[in-house]
């Protein structure tokens, strides 16, 4: 990881005009990266800056963009909760969050999504379970996906990927956050680190598993967040994120050595995947892997089977 804000050009912040009633310094600070999303924010700035609770500032990192998102930006100035900054040059997600969470000032911090929707009472909600929860310093919840074809709400309490408290081996599992759903305390970070910015996928994942290990998690079940899924390149982005787990695994050996159930789902998936991109010697190997772990895992069987008759298929044409 490196710090982005060192890669900036001095950046030019704009600032809503004062506000008496509002806080010297606010207790949340909201960060929300966009990149040509002039279209699509004005439905995430809303969502923040209509929450009831009100002692906030919302810092939107324009990253970069070649639309009209200055602009729309532009809109906001008079709110004194809401602060504005541009990248001198594209950093992708991560390294944009990574500014604002430079420029953040509140105990503590959320981030948004520039096409995403926060319900009314999430800061509230979440701030009174992670103030009642003593050993916590992070809180996620429930969350609403939405696409054209269907909705569907994640996660569910006592499901896996809806754990709280020690989090940590369930994260190995699957990721049961997402940025949008959490709120930690900032000093957190000063201990975890930042995102990764080196990283153009589950980026979050990677910080979710640095979270789970340094602190417990307060749970709200409710879903509290709109995630609006749009249509993205299936091949560019399952090779991305089998790159990876391929290093999830590598970087959390020791820890996937004390929890094989969770190993076994990432070879499984990393086998999947593999046979889905047409690479079958390594999907073979991943589903064996899945298999040594659990060998009662019969999706990992029917599926090694698959990849080694595809595999012999090729073969016999020569590929």
């Amino acid at each position: 990881m490196r710090e982005n804000t060192r890669i900036m050009s001095a950046p030019t912040e704009n600032r809503g005009s004062g506000d008496p009633t509002l806080s010297e310094v606010p207790t949340v600070s909201v960060v929300l990266p966009v990149h040509n999303r002039s279209s699509l924010v004005t439905r995430a700035i809303d969502s923040v800056l209509g929450q009831t609770y009100r002692d906030i500032e919302l810092i939107a990192v324009d990253d970069a963009s070649t639309d009209d998102t200055p602009d729309t930006l532009a809109r906001y100035s008079h709110d004194p909760r809401f602060r504005t900054v541009r990248n001198a040059q594209n950093l992708g997600a991560a390294g944009t969050r990574n500014v604002g969470i430079g420029l953040a000032r509140g105990r503590y911090l959320a981030f948004q999504d520039s096409d995403d929707r926060w319900f009314p009472e999430k800061l509230e909600t979440q701030l009174e379970v992670l103030q009642a929860s003593a050993d916590c310093r992070a809180c996620y919840s429930g969350a609403v996906y939405y696409s054209k074809e269907h909705s569907y709400y994640i996660p569910r309490e006592g499901a896996r990927g809806a754990p709280k408290g020690d989090i940590f081996a369930d994260t190995l599992m699957i990721n049961p956050t997402t940025p949008q759903t959490l709120l930690i305390e900032r000093s957190l970070l000063t201990e975890t680190g930042v995102f990764d910015d080196t990283l153009r996928i589950n980026e979050d994942w990677d910080l979710a598993l640095r979270l789970a290990r340094a602190t417990p998690f307060a749970f709200v079940p409710e879903p509290l967040v709109m995630i609006y899924r749009t249509p993205d390149s299936v091949s560019s982005h399952m090779a991305r994120d089998t790159a990876f787990r391929v290093r999830m695994l590598d970087q959390y050996a020791e820890d996937f050595a004390h929890n094989t159930a969770a190993r076994s789902r990432q070879n499984y998936v990393l086998g999947s995947q593999y046979l889905a991109l047409g690479d079958h010697r390594n999907a073979m190997r991943y589903f064996a892997e899945a298999m040594r772990d659990v060998p009662s895992s019969r999706g990992a069987a029917q599926m090694l089977r698959v990849a080694l008759s595809w595999s012999t298929r090729w073969a016999r044409k020569g590929r």
